[in-house]
């Protein structure tokens, strides 16, 4: 059983979701899909029931970046009609500023060392790749420059990922990662060359000595979303 929650799941016979403490109920009837107009593409908006019959839900498989069917909201990452959210079950939330623009490498580069997302302490109960993601995008559009997110699929069973994007004025698309380690409080802003069926090899922009080696390798990507 899932939780009509978090969609994290659940054994059958539990009266509460072990991950948010939410009642356990029987999935709802599923509606008759909405179809919406979507940045050209239609998107097929579900109910958490049927996102589960039809294709899954990530939420199951992935520990880092997941997605809910639900109805969503400007500013809502959705990907195939299913809304991304952070650990805490919560859809993720952009930040639009219409004054940010594209900044050169140098501005970027200045901005992430002063930017303190990436020291961060990851924890799969509160804070994930997802919400990193998320943070550094709306800093990054308060300070002024344009972001994007990054929705990550890969091969196999390697869970989701999420990261940004970049569009600097001297050197193109910049893909960045800004996820922390499970200690925190080390500097993890990495850049990524990032393409579809190419392994996912983070390296350190500003390498940290406390950092013992290479960042690892998390598999080869499959489909990239980006949202603007």
């Amino acid at each position: 059983m899932f939780c009509v929650r978090c969609g994290r799941p659940s054994r059958d016979d539990a009266s509460f979701c072990a991950h948010c403490g939410a009642a356990m109920s029987p999935a709802p009837t599923p509606p008759v899909p909405v179809k919406l107009a979507g940045r050209g593409t239609p998107l097929w908006i579900a109910g958490l029931a049927a996102i589960l019959v039809l294709v899954g839900i990530a939420a199951s498989v992935s520990v880092c970046a997941w997605a809910l069917g639900l109805g969503y909201e400007e500013g809502q990452v959705v990907i195939d009609g299913k809304i991304v959210v952070g650990a805490d079950g919560d859809p993720i939330k952009l930040a639009q500023n219409p004054e940010a623009t594209d900044a050169s490498w140098d501005r970027l580069r200045q901005f992430l060392f002063d930017d303190h997302t990436d020291t961060l302490r990851y924890d799969d109960e509160s804070f994930v790749c997802a919400d990193f993601a998320e943070m550094l995008h709306n800093n990054a559009e308060e300070a002024g420059i344009k972001a994007g997110y990054v929705f990550i699929e890969f091969d196999g069973d390697t869970p989701a990922h999420a990261c940004n994007v970049f569009r600097t004025t001297d050197r193109g698309l910049v893909y960045v990662d800004d996820t922390g380690t499970l200690d925190g409080g080390v500097n993890a802003d990495k850049t990524v060359d990032l393409a579809e069926g190419r392994a996912y090899c983070p390296v350190s922009i500003f390498p940290d000595p406390r950092i013992d080696g290479e960042w690892d390798c998390m598999g080869r990507v499959s489909r990239i979303f980006v949202t603007w």
